[in-house]
């Protein structure tokens, strides 16, 4: 019986090993990304959402309160995108350009900016041009 336990605990040590240095697990978050956006709209606008795609995995999103950004000014935020490490990985934002009218319909349809795919690598900076087209 002592035998049967030592066994058993060795086999349960040996697989959590093989786990833990499987190339699966061993991707993770992508720490400290850093994600600049420039206004180059020429009006106010407002970042509604970011996605980000990575290579062979699919699209995940990160949580993001609309932000006013001015004209000329870049929109900035670091993240930890999850199971995006040593994955080719690409920005999404969303966003909209003001309309100007203050009252009725301030913001016009959302709009869709991609960076290039990159390796993610922890302190990876993407940038990316907000436009008006």
């Amino acid at each position: 019986m002592f035998r049967k336990s030592i066994l058993a605990t060795a086999l349960i040590a040996a697989a959590a090993t093989m786990a833990a240095a499987s190339p699966s697990f061993a991707r993770g978050n992508c720490k400290d990304v850093y994600i600049s956006a420039q206004n180059n709209t020429g009006k106010l606008i407002q970042v509604a959402d970011i996605h980000y795609m990575i290579s062979g995995y699919g699209q995940k999103s990160e949580p993001l309160r609309n932000v006013e950004v001015p004209r000329g000014r870049p929109f900035t935020i670091t993240r930890n995108l999850e199971r995006a490490n040593e994955r080719q990985t690409q920005i999404i934002i969303k966003y909209r350009v003001s309309t100007g009218n203050k009252v009725f319909n301030k913001w016009g349809p959302l709009r869709t900016a991609k960076s290039s795919f990159q390796e993610c690598k922890k302190h990876r900076a993407y940038d990316i041009s907000l436009t008006q087209n």
